[in-house]
Formats: C-alpha cells, structure tokens, sequence
C-alpha cells in the first residue's frame, strides 16, 4: 500500500481551481458514499449466505442429506465451512456415519484434520461412535492418528473409552501411540480399564503397553481397576506381572482400594499373588482398618486369615478395631487380640 502521508504530499489545490474544489468534494463524496454501500452490499450479503449455507452444509452432513450436500457444494458452498463450535460436514458425517457423504466431501478436498473448539477432529468423531469404515478410510487419507483434544484425549483413548475393540485394533495396526496420556496422565490402558472393557485391555497389553503407567495421582490400572471391581481385568494385570503392592501419591495399594471397596474376589485374588497385606497409607491406614470402617466382614476374614496386623495404629492413634462399623467385625478383630 501507497504512504500518501509522508513529505511532498500533494493538496487538491494542486489539481483544482478553489472554485471547482468544493464540487468535485461534494461528488465525490456522493460518490463514494455510493461506492461504499456496494462495495458493503458485495461484502457483507453473499457472506452472511455463504455463512449460512456454511451451517446448513454442517447440518446436511449430519443429517444424511446426500441431495443437499451435493446442492450445497455445486453452488460454491466452503467444503470447510463450520458451524458454531467450529465442526465441519466432514466432522458431523465422521460423526453420524454417513459415509457417502465423507466420500463426496474428501472428494472435494475436505481438510481431513481439522480441529473444533475443543479440539475434536473427524477421526475422533467416528472413533467416539464406532464407525470402523469411516476410521478406516480417514486413515487410508493419512488422517493425524495421534492428534490430540484439548483434553489430551486421541482417538485410541476416545476408542477405548466407548468399548469400540475393532477400531482400537484398526488404530494400533496403524501405529497409534499407546502409552499417550491425557490431561490427567491417564492412558488407553487406564481408560479401558475405568470403563471395564477387558478385550480392549487384553489388546493394549498384547501391543505392549506400559502395565504399570501412573496417572497424575499415581494410580495404575491395577489400583483403578481393582478400586471399581473389574475382576477380570485384575487377573489380566496380574498374569502380565502388573505391580502388585505399588502406592499412589496417597499411600493407597490396589489391596487397601478393592477392602475399602468391598470387592471380596479381587482381595482374595491379590493375596494369593502375595500382596503385602499390611502396607500403611499416609494417613497410616492399612486394607484391614478400611475393610473394617466400611463393614466388609468377609474381608476382614481374609486379611485376618492372611495374618494382618491387627494393633497398627493410623497417624490418629486408633487402630481397626476403633474404626470398626459392625460388632461383629469388633468380635473378629478381638480375638485375633485386637486392642484400641
């Protein structure tokens, strides 16, 4: 652009009598008024159109409306127009399963990795409800496998939160990284283990995963999947040599969370792979005063059974036997010398 600000600037004098100047201001003036409304008009009309088909492209492709799609587009519609929080046709068809319409709109050139507001891309839509076909063609495309949502999900993670097993084993065929964490430093495996899905925990462990990875409270899948009762998922850690007596930040094995739980099997199944049954937390609780604050009897039994310390005391004082919910839980510890 032209500095018409600087020294040597020429006035209207220069090109103009006095008595011309104020006429060819004033048409110019009209004129340019009039310049503006179009040049306006040409801007802001066919924008807030194209805006508009824009939306309506993203609302075809999700709802399936091969006819409209293809209308939309032969008038010039953006393929990559977004709707309000940033999704494209590309992303709502992912997102629907509509793979018609994800053929037309790759077609056309699509951006195949183009990220929402909060980060999602196509892949992680179709990863999130299922459709192996679409996940498939989007990584025929070269499709970013291991982009990430602004909460550090991928679409492995989003696969193997939703129990999709087939798109799972599609994605680490296709390299995804396995050991990536989220926000939270959790990882598929921990993911999958949360929701309880043991064939996709079985797959992730085949492909090597990291067992005893810690999320940012230094919990692992054994400690998660023992806290939510996810038995054979317990057993699936345990045969591939997960840690069995590791402590999260607080101090809390996967033995103290599955007693304060109530999950007798899963008790049963750690101390027949040797836990260490009198490991203290930081506030100095161990599995047998949280199975007896919580009323797990048969727990008790176990720890007692197992020969679980009985007089440690917390960093209160007390020990199992003050806690204990139950009388009869109280009668147990008792005779095995209990004292408060």
């Amino acid at each position: 652009m032209n500095d018409h600000s600087g020294p040597g600037k020429l006035t209207h004098d220069s090109f103009y009598p006095q008595s011309r100047l104020f006429m060819k201001q004033k048409n110019g003036r009209i004129l340019s008024f009039a310049w503006v409304i179009l040049v306006l008009s040409l801007m802001i009309f066919p924008t807030t159109s194209h805006a508009s088909n824009g939306k309506d492209l993203v609302e075809a492709a999700y709802t399936g409306n091969l006819s409209k799609v293809r209308a939309l587009l032969r008038k010039g519609i953006d393929v990559d127009a977004k709707d309000s929080v940033g999704a494209t046709a590309l992303m709502a068809a992912s997102e629907t399963g509509h793979e018609a319409i994800m053929e037309i709109l790759l077609a056309e050139g699509a951006k195949i990795d183009h990220q929402n507001k909060q980060g999602a891309t196509a892949l992680m839509k179709a990863s999130q409800k299922g459709h192996e076909a679409i996940v498939q063609t989007l990584l025929a495309k070269s499709a970013k496998i291991d982009q990430q949502h602004k909460s550090g999900f991928t679409a492995l993670m989003i696969a193997s939160q939703n129990g999709h097993e087939a798109i799972v084993q599609t994605l680490l065929a296709k390299g995804a990284k396995i050991d990536r964490q989220d926000n939270q430093g959790a990882t598929a495996l921990i993911i999958a283990t949360q929701n309880g899905y043991e064939a996709i925990v079985q797959a992730l462990l085949a492909k090597g995963t990291e067992i005893d990875h810690q999320n940012k409270q230094g919990a692992t899948a054994l400690i998660i999947a023992s806290q939510n009762g996810r038995e054979a998922i317990v057993q699936a850690l345990l045969a591939k040599g997960a840690e069995i007596d590791h402590q999260a930040k607080n101090g809390v094995t996967a033995l103290m969370i599955a007693a304060q739980e109530g999950h007798e099997v899963i008790v049963q199944a750690l101390l027949d792979k040797g836990a260490k049954i009198d490991h203290q937390a930081k506030n100095g609780a161990t599995a047998l005063f949280l199975a007896s604050l919580d009323g797990h009897k048969g727990i008790v039994k176990a720890l007692l059974a197992k020969g679980a310390k009985v007089n440690l005391r917390d960093n209160g004082g007390g020990t199992a036997l003050k806690y204990a919910k139950t009388q009869q839980i109280k009668e147990l510890l008792k005779v095995a010398g209990a004292t408060k």
